[in-house]
């Protein structure tokens, strides 16, 4: 008898509209090129669509091992699925691997996998069915590609009222080492690698044909590399030939300005791109250095909003409030410079993630870091119900460049100028004590995202909050409110295609 494995992979749903699982995915395709595993093992249906833990595994039977990708958005959960599954099933084999992990999840699993998981798990299969194979990768080839192989039919075929969103890799590895992020520093081949051109093309295939809207490109720096124009000729060429993806969220490289530039440009004219990030983070050149971003320049971004500005193609820059070493007179005036150009603006709140240098306690230490853990709301998707297993995140509110009380003070003045920056909207009396109790209580531990019923089982930023209600009062919304929120604030915030971005 074959032993069974599981894939738990929880991820965010956004009024019914869900990602495949491509990591687990990846796994499956990858173990299934060995007979020697495929004669001992069974691959059942991926877990992936958010509930309860007990609602999630209720088809489990024998687990022999269950794997779990673990993110942001889904550790908890995946810590109260292993627990559960471990209680019912003592015997049960449970691997963890992804950026969220940690030591404190050992409790709960027998195994963790750190950085690129398809070799280990694949020999850590090998070695619990007593088997000796080899699993030395030549090239991201050697990974099939589950979306080809026919892994999701099943999904896509017993969920027709769901809209799947897919997650498509054409090269992995990040040449950059910002601190505050995972991707350049969660592989262990630091080189950058890169799918064919034919491999790329057959995905673009199946995406055309099972009608996928919408798909999210996890290349770290899209554009960088001269054959990322013929990739994003090929999703062109997809699109024209079937409709689809209707739209391809990309996370533009940060240097190499001319390929960066002709790229972008074309998924453009195809319509595939809604706008264009410009991922400054900080315009001040010492908080540059504190994140490892100082070997990004500036100039580029500069020069590519001016390209992109003669040839009317929207763009948005992002900022992170929090960084060690910005005080709240260069962050302000980092707003001021992009606020009076003709860009768009969008800030985050800086989150330490796991994994990361940023989470270094010496690095945490020397920048006088300060944290509070708030519960995780993730904007633009639904509200997660009572029952449901609450994740968190650590975000910054206070370093040794600046104090509580004057992030607070930042936290008002960047929702201020991106309700003016991306609504042509100013903020109203009653609003802006909204964004005064709102930052204060981020640091009394809750979260920022914002919930209105009359807009929809949806979370929203304070300042498409403050439009939406503002809009409301002068009489502005027309129709189903709901609707109306969806066209002009989730999908219509000027040029910004805001959709869920993997926390990076």
């Amino acid at each position: 008898m074959k032993h069974k494995i599981y894939f738990f992979e929880s991820n965010i749903p956004m009024d019914k509209t869900v990602y495949l699982p491509l990591v687990s995915g990846i796994l499956q395709s990858y173990a299934q090129t060995f007979p020697a595993l495929n004669e001992n093992y069974e691959f059942m249906p991926f877990i992936f669509m958010r509930d309860t833990p007990e609602n999630m595994i209720k088809d489990v039977k024998d687990p022999f091992l269950m794997a779990f990708s673990v993110c942001i958005w889904n550790h908890q959960l995946s810590l109260a699925v292993a627990k559960l599954v471990k209680q019912r099933y003592p015997d049960v084999i449970i691997v963890f691997g992804g950026p969220q992990i940690t030591e404190a999840d050992k409790p709960y699993c027998d195994y963790i996998i750190q950085e690129e998981g398809e070799k280990k798990f694949v020999s850590l299969l090998a070695e619990l069915a007593g088997k000796t194979i080899d699993v030395k990768e030549q090239n991201l080839n050697d990974y099939p590609s589950p979306y080809t192989k026919g892994l999701y039919a099943g999904i896509l075929k017993d969920n027709p009222s769901i809209t799947f969103q897919a997650i498509i890799e054409t090269n992995r590895g990040c040449p950059f080492t910002c601190s505050f992020c995972y991707w350049g520093q969660g592989f262990e081949e630091k080189k950058v690698r890169h799918h064919s051109l034919e491999y790329v093309k057959e995905e673009a295939e199946w995406i055309g044909r099972n009608r996928i809207k919408y798909i999210f490109m996890a290349d770290a720096n899209f554009g960088m590399y001269e054959r990322d124009y013929e990739v994003a000729k090929i999703y062109c060429e997809t699109k024209e030939k079937y409709g689809y993806p209707e739209k391809v969220r990309v996370c533009y490289g940060k240097n190499k300005e001319e390929n960066v530039f002709k790229t972008a440009k074309l998924l453009h004219e195809a319509g595939l791109a809604k706008a264009i990030t410009l991922a400054k983070q900080s315009n001040d050149m010492g908080v540059l250095t504190n994140i490892r971003r100082n070997n990004i320049k500036l100039s580029v971004y500069n020069n590519l909003q001016e390209r992109y500005q003669k040839e009317g193609i929207a763009t948005y820059v992002e900022l992170i409030l929090g960084l060690p070493g910005e005080t709240k007179a260069s962050f302000i005036k980092g707003v001021e410079e992009i606020v009076d150009s003709p860009t768009q603006l969008f800030i985050y709140h800086c989150s330490i993630l796991e994994n990361t240098e940023m989470s270094n306690p010496l690095y945490l230490e020397k920048h006088g870091i300060q944290t509070v853990r708030v519960p995780l709301t993730e904007i633009h998707c639904e509200v997660r119900k009572p029952e449901y297993v609450t994740e968190y995140e650590d975000v910054i509110i206070e370093t040794n460049a600046m104090t509580k009380e004057e992030w607070i003070e930042c936290a008002v003045y960047a929702w201020v100028a991106q309700l003016k920056n991306s609504f042509d909207t100013e903020v109203t009396p009653v609003e802006l004590s909204r964004f005064q109790q709102i930052a204060e209580n981020i640091t009394n531990r809750y979260s920022r995202g914002q919930v209105d019923r009359r807009f929809g089982n949806v979370v929203f930023e304070p300042e498409e909050m403050a439009f939406l209600r503002i809009s409301l009062e002068r009489g502005d919304v027309q129709g189903d409110m709901v609707e109306w929120a969806k066209q002009n604030v989730i999908w219509g915030r000027k040029s910004r295609v805001h959709q869920p971005t993997m926390g990076v």
